[in-house]
């Protein structure tokens, strides 16, 4: 869709005017959507109930075209692996036959880009796991840099358009959210933490990114009740 001003002596109307529409995968279940912070025109798509992320990209006349197939953000074998590590276990209620009862296993939530550009965060809730991306630009380089905002090196992340050449994301790491049911991810504007709320197990946990690879390390965890959404605001705009 598009959005459109139309300006007036009293007054100012926005109207959204569909011009194309881009079908997600049969069943995929679209959660959310994010622009890439340095890189313009690359956005990431969590699709919920297949646990996996899509990269699109907006074309010169505003509407979306994927860019290759959604990626899994879970282990190949999930849950089935985890009922291999219950073996023996006769309790009905074990906890990967609990998983499995919902959609499979299958259940993620959200997905952000680091500042600068360079790195997709991904939560899956079930497997309690963050995925991490790396984003491979039109260059068919990956896009490298340190863990803070940056500028976003070379390949791209200076505010280009992320061209017309291919685009995909490489798996660097999967760690657990070290909490029940993740939510929500707000990654700080230096990069440098990344926190998640758990719903199910009441807390926010927060991760340290260290390194120029995008990978996190568990930092802390603060109990919050029933934890949907995290936000990190500066304090001058409180109050």
């Amino acid at each position: 869709t598009t959005t459109t001003t139309t300006s007036s002596s009293s007054s100012t109307t926005l109207q959204c005017i569909e011009k194309r529409r881009l079908a997600a995968p049969p069943g995929s279940g679209p959660r959310s959507l994010m622009f890439n912070p340095a890189i313009r025109n690359i956005a990431i798509v969590s699709l919920e109930m297949t646990a996996q992320v899509w990269l699109i990209q907006r074309l010169k006349d505003g509407s979306f075209e994927g860019c290759g197939d959604p990626i899994s953000i879970l282990p190949e074998r999930w849950p089935d692996d985890d009922e291999e590590e219950d073996d023996g276990d006769d309790d009905e209620e074990s906890p990967a036959k609990e998983n499995k009862q919902f959609n499979g296993g299958r259940w993620a939530s959200d997905a952000v880009w680091s500042p600068d550009g360079k790195y997709v965060y991904a939560a899956a809730r079930l497997h309690n796991s963050i995925s991490v991306f790396r984003y491979v630009a039109s260059s068919s380089k990956s896009v490298e840099g340190g863990s803070g905002g940056g500028d976003g090196g070379d390949d791209g992340g200076d505010g280009g358009d992320g061209g017309e050449g291919r685009h995909s994301l490489e798996l660097v790491q999967r760690v657990p959210t070290e909490g029940l049911t993740p939510r929500c991810l707000c990654m700080s504007e230096c990069g440098r933490i990344l926190l998640v709320a758990h719903q199910h197990s009441h807390d926010v946990s927060s991760f340290r990114r260290e390194g120029g690879d995008g990978t996190i390390v568990f930092a802390d965890r603060l109990e919050v009740s029933n934890a949907a959404c995290v936000k990190l605001v500066r304090p001058e705009l409180i109050g």
